[in-house]
């Protein structure tokens, strides 16, 4: 706790406690340093899904082996990348992304 030395205590509802409380952690923070972060005004990031990470990890295999596999190999994996995106994606969105047109999605 480097400078932290001084205390505020505030009160707050069960369901409001609740809710900072998963905000922090979706935020891979603790509950403290979530307050600081909103009451400062500074930019919280949520942690990705595990799954994001797994597609970060493919597409670093496909650029890792680029030069070594063939145009069709890397149409194929980009292809496979793209449809665990898009799955995990609508998943998220239960499937309606701006009125189901795929407006986010550049289509």
């Amino acid at each position: 706790m480097k400078n932290k030395k001084v205390e505020i205590h505030l009160r707050v509802s069960e369901n409001e406690k609740k809710k900072l409380e998963r905000n922090a952690k979706n935020s891979g923070t603790n509950l403290s340093a979530y307050l600081r972060k909103v009451g400062l005004k500074k930019e919280i990031y949520p942690i990705p899904d595990k799954e994001f990470y797994k597609i970060y990890i493919d597409i670093c295999k496909v650029k890792s082996n680029v030069n070594r596999l063939e145009k069709e190999k890397i149409i194929q994996c980009l292809e496979i990348i793209e449809k665990k995106f898009l799955d995990i994606y609508y998943s998220k969105n239960n499937g309606d992304d701006e009125g189901g047109n795929d407006k986010n999605m550049g289509n």
